[in-house]
């Protein structure tokens, strides 16, 4: 259905959508490249005709100004964010073991103390 939107999305010439893509490389039990290496990431967004910008997802100058860019004129945008699954956490970082899964209390105070 994503693929199927994509294509719709510049056939039509929607160049009012922004699309922002986390790749943060970590699926729920293993790194993404192993199960299904999506790279190279924006030559397929290319070739379904959208205007694709990559960026570091944890930098917001880069997210807002990538954003406030002219729209195309017949494009929609593509953002590929790459990011760090659980950044900033020193126990939850970069882990697959936190995919979907809610820290304790305990957890949750640990993390709040290591992100302030």
């Amino acid at each position: 259905q994503i693929w199927e939107a994509a294509m719709s999305a510049a056939k039509f010439n929607s160049n009012n959508l922004i699309a922002i893509i986390d790749n943060n490389k970590l699926a729920q039990d293993s790194i993404t490249k192993d199960l299904k290496n999506l790279e190279p990431l924006e030559d397929k967004w290319k070739a379904f005709g959208w205007e694709t910008f990559r960026i570091n997802g944890h930098n917001m100058e880069d997210i807002l100004s990538t954003m406030r860019l002219p729209a195309h004129p017949n494009k929609p945008r593509v953002i590929i964010a790459d990011t760090v699954k659980g950044k900033g956490v020193s126990f939850m970082e970069g882990k697959t073991s936190w995919h979907g899964v809610a820290p304790s209390e305990d957890d949750l105070n640990k993390a709040l103390k290591e992100l302030d």
